[in-house]
């Protein structure tokens, strides 16, 4: 039980009644559950999210602020599961959170953390393979919640039978799908939908960008639009000077872009354009690399303003 959990955390006893709230949007209300918690002379609200809620730091972040203006109340989410990057992120944006039995961050009130986390089955090397990533986004995109027939896969992403095995396997091991026969028919069946499908695989994922180089514009039919480009067009965020394009690595016209030193051509307009391990082609919408590549291909982006808008942009998705 909840209240006999914070009263063992903290040593003082702790009385949980229901509360309903009203005046709120409807993403806000719907599916969770709110509690009243006293605690001494502390008393806050607990909000219980509901099993289809999106994990967001950011969007969580706001949210809170408008339970807190809303009651007058300090309030703390309730998870039943976080893993450790979850954690942390929480505790980055000063998120109060519960996940029993060992998880407490109340700074209003108290903390108490554990290392222990439930872990997932990880394959090797943790991250996928490009191969293996290509068939997640394939699954993400296509299945539509529904099957997958594997010869058809590879045939779509021009994968050899060892290599739409191997990253099968993969996804297999990481618990993201589970096969089925049909007559002579493979299926792949994912593990979830939409945006759950990819909370489950997110770190796996790998960061598709093998190289960025800064060449002269120029037309070329194999680019798409990428990066902060992309991101500045679908948020408010300010598109940088150099536009981004994406290519796969492999295609021959990669190998006549001339790489430009910026510092010293400020003179010539440039792009700046990111080689991909695999062709966003696969999935490029309206000349456009596809939502959960172009996450990838900014996680290594330490700009709050960048984080912020992608995941506004991913949680607006349709998908």
């Amino acid at each position: 039980m909840l209240n006999d959990a914070l009263k063992n955390a903290f040593g003082i006893n702790c009385n949980i009644e229901s509360l309903k709230l009203k005046g709120l949007p409807l993403y806000m209300t719907s599916g969770r559950k709110f509690f009243k918690a006293v605690m001494g002379e502390a008393a806050f609200m607990l909000i219980e999210l509901s099993g289809k809620d999106k994990f967001g730091a950011i969007a969580l972040k706001k949210q809170l602020a408008q339970y807190v203006e809303n009651t007058g109340l300090n309030s703390a989410y309730i998870f039943k599961n976080l893993t450790s990057v979850q954690r942390d992120a929480l505790i980055s944006k000063e998120i109060p959170f519960v996940t029993l039995p060992d998880q407490i961050y109340i700074p209003f009130l108290g903390v108490m953390l554990s290392n222990s986390f439930k872990k997932k089955i990880k394959a090797a090397g943790d991250k996928m393979t490009p191969s293996t990533q290509c068939l997640f986004l394939y699954m993400l995109y296509q299945s539509g919640g529904d099957y997958v027939i594997k010869k058809r896969a590879a045939e779509d992403l021009g994968l050899t039978k060892t290599s739409i095995t191997r990253a099968s396997e993969q996804l297999r091991q990481l618990n993201l799908i589970h096969e089925e026969y049909a007559g002579k028919e493979i299926r792949m069946i994912a593990t979830a939908k939409g945006y759950e499908f990819y909370e489950l695989a997110k770190d796996y994922l790998i960061n598709p960008v093998q190289k960025v180089i800064h060449a002269e514009n120029h037309s070329n039919g194999g680019m798409f639009v990428a990066g902060e480009t992309l991101l500045g067009r679908h948020s408010m965020l300010s598109e940088p000077r150099e536009n981004t394009y994406a290519m796969y690595k492999g295609n021959k016209a990669a190998a006549n872009l001339k790489d430009i030193d910026i510092r010293w051509q400020e003179d010539i307009e440039t792009s700046r354009i990111e080689l991909w391990k695999y062709d966003p082609a696969l999935f490029a919408i309206n000349g456009e690399v596809d939502p959960v590549s172009l996450a990838m291909s900014l996680s290594d982006n330490t700009d709050e303003r960048v984080e912020g808008e992608l995941q506004t942009y991913l949680e607006a998705y349709r998908w």
